[in-house]
């Protein structure tokens, strides 16, 4: 966050917590969004928001920036642009950036990029990459505010409200793992050491717009962009089915989320997804839309047994009702809409059963 001037943060949060505490019926305040702070209104029941002020050059400004690295280029096709070990068609594929993802030049020589893009390096095809100025100007408008678990962190709470004084953990989440800001810095004065947490999109079948908090001690929150995907083996005995099932499922990376949705390239949410990939392979028609009820259905596996194209439930811990569902991929990682369609660890939050549908 850049703090643009004159009032310090300290002062600025002392002051939110004095003002919250003096008769006030509000649970938090809150700071967020693209306008300086000048002072605070009353918003709602709940929270006070930041409100903007005449005189921007004598106030803090607590909301991350855009910064666009250099060299930055973005994928100009309609599926994905494969990512080679070598500069030329003859080299194997080793990755490939979906629509829109972003990579990192080094260097340009005949036609072929040399780039980095999240774990995958390698070199691509120039034809097909937008660069240098272009690239920079659709950079604006294509970072999303990303709340990042810090490594290292093996079980981070996940809160239903902004307080560690209550019995509100939901999910506990992975270092490493990636979650869209709602609002940046979330104060609550119920914690008596004014702890600020971060609210992050939290995506579920079971309810619609629930709110989720992480202590922003424990994340980093910047600008992300789409990164490349790895090609890699499903795992020793995996089906063609399996193989292809997952193969498809792929070709809709970056599918935005819906809560409800069922299309896979105007928007689904997690069980929407999965739902529809399976129906293209025949294993649809029966299967229920959301996730409590496919872990219902469907028998449960040992973690060693599971393959790709079993399924993998995880649950609010604080509720104990499944509320996601992703497809597993083989070698720890997943497929699921959850920002997004995209490929997380298995372990991004707590798992709560593996299963299996395609008994082959």
């Amino acid at each position: 966050m850049k703090v643009k001037s004159g009032l310090s943060l300290a002062f600025l949060l002392g002051a939110v917590i004095s003002f919250a505490g003096a008769g006030a019926t509000a649970q938090a305040a809150v700071v967020t969004g693209g306008n300086a702070l000048g002072g605070f209104s009353v918003v709602s029941s709940d929270f006070f928001l930041n409100a903007s002020t005449d005189k921007a050059e004598d106030t803090t400004e607590l909301f991350s920036k855009v910064e666009i690295p250099k060299g930055i280029a973005f994928a100009n096709v309609t599926d994905a642009l494969n990512v080679r070990s070598g500069p030329g068609t003859q080299y194997s594929r080793i990755g490939k950036l979906g629509r829109n993802a972003h990579c990192i030049v080094e260097s340009v020589e005949d036609g072929w990029a040399k780039i980095t893009s999240g774990s995958v390096k390698g070199y691509c095809s120039t034809e097909y990459l937008i660069m240098g100025e272009e690239a920079v100007k659709l950079a604006e408008s294509l970072g999303t505010l990303t709340a990042t678990v810090n490594r290292g962190i093996i079980n981070l709470n996940v809160r239903s409200t902004p307080d560690t004084t209550a019995d509100n953990i939901i999910a506990k989440v992975s270092g490493g793992e990636n979650f869209k800001v709602v609002k940046e810095v979330v104060i609550s004065k119920n914690d008596p050491e004014a702890k600020t947490f971060v609210q992050i999109e939290w995506n579920n079948d079971a309810d619609e717009n629930v709110e989720a908090y992480v202590s922003s001690e424990f994340v980093t929150v910047a600008y992300k962009y789409k990164d490349a995907v790895e090609c890699s083996s499903y795992g020793d005995g995996v089906s063609q089915l399996r193989t292809n099932m997952i193969d498809f499922a792929m070709k809709y990376l970056g599918t935005p989320y819906v809560w409800g949705g069922n299309s896979l390239s105007r928007g689904v949410d997690c069980s929407g997804f999965v739902k529809q990939v399976f129906t293209q392979f025949g294993y649809g028609a029966n299967m229920p839309r959301v996730s409590r009820d496919m872990a219902r259905t469907y028998s449960t596996i040992s973690r060693s047994e599971a393959k790709a194209g079993d399924l993998v439930f995880y649950h609010n811990l604080r509720t104990g009702v499944v509320d996601h569902v992703a497809i597993y991929i083989g070698n720890g990682k997943i497929i699921h809409a959850n920002n997004g369609v995209e490929i997380s660890n298995v372990n991004y939050r707590t798992v709560y059963k593996f299963a299996r549908v395609i008994w082959d």
